[in-house]
């Protein structure tokens, strides 16, 4: 039985849950602990906590970073920071406003291909949530250009596509800083990004990228997740052992209908959950 969840959206950035109904979709399925993860946003904590506590079930406050590297895009966890600092708070902002022209400027490429969608529908889609390319991908749908999200990305708005835009982002090591200076715990988001063919695909080569990020303050590696073979797991364990670093893992649940694992699908040792809470404690007497 599975108890843990460490990687959830909601309604606050690209997830099709509410907070309150993410936290009550957790109780369902008999989870004790998830975090609530968004991109560039904790809009969506204060409602997770309120419903957590409600029903018995403890909210790790969390966001997750995007992060720009040469070869592509990767994605930095933060957990148990002081997410109502001002200057994060500032830095989120700067970063929800750079997916907003992201996402202006490719439905204008969109329709300049010929494949029109309505930046307003995109904006509607994404609610008060932080817009994100899934908004467009189901404009794309809505629209009938594409099938799915799947082909909407790889026809269009994936990072060689002829309609993607580049945003404002973070380096890893500056997301890893970011976290660290509200007193977060900074964790390398599936450092294996993995198809379900079960092909690895690296943004950057994680071996050779760790020592840079322990140095700015990365704190662990998400482990368990989505499509990862056992082959995936040992690799990145071992990563862990050889650098201390913590381990972590999760659904990456975005809602039921999405692409992805349903909630709570990822078995996460208890023990993960337990060394992170004592790092938090750690962090907290220093």
């Amino acid at each position: 039985m599975n108890y843990i969840d460490l990687h959830c959206h909601t309604t606050a950035s690209d997830g099709l849950l509410s907070p309150t109904r993410l936290v009550e979709s957790a109780a369902e399925v008999s989870l004790q602990t998830i975090a609530v993860t968004d991109h560039d946003s904790t809009e969506g904590l204060a409602e997770a906590i309120e419903a957590g506590a409600r029903l018995g079930i403890e909210i790790i406050p969390g966001v997750e970073l995007s992060c720009d590297v040469p070869a592509g895009e990767l994605h930095m966890l933060g957990y148990f920071m002081d997410y109502h600092a001002p200057g994060f708070q500032a830095e989120l902002q700067r970063l929800r406003e750079g997916r907003i022209g992201r996402a202006e400027g490719m439905a204008r490429r969109l329709t300049d291909l010929g494949y029109p969608v309505s930046f307003e529908r995109i904006q509607e889609l994404a609610g008060d949530g932080a817009i994100g390319r899934p908004h467009v991908a189901q404009a794309l749908i809505e629209a009938g250009h594409v099938r799915s999200k799947a082909e909407a990305f790889d026809r269009f708005i994936g990072r060689t596509g002829p309609a993607y835009v580049e945003r404002a982002k973070l380096s890893p090591v500056e997301a890893c800083q970011l976290i660290r200076s509200v007193g977060g715990l900074p964790v390398f988001a599936h450092p294996l990004i993995v198809l379900m063919s079960g092909r690895a695909l690296e943004p950057l080569p994680v071996d050779e990228s760790l020592p840079d990020l322990v140095a700015a303050g990365l704190a662990g590696l998400e482990v368990y997740y989505p499509y990862y073979t056992p082959v995936h797991i040992d690799r990145l364990l071992a990563l862990a052992r050889r650098y201390n670093l913590l381990t972590t893992g999760g659904s990456d649940f975005h809602g039921a209908g999405s692409a992805g694992a349903p909630l709570g699908s990822i078995y996460v040792p208890r023990k993960c959950l337990t060394a992170l809470q004592d790092a938090r404690r750690v962090n907290n007497d220093q």
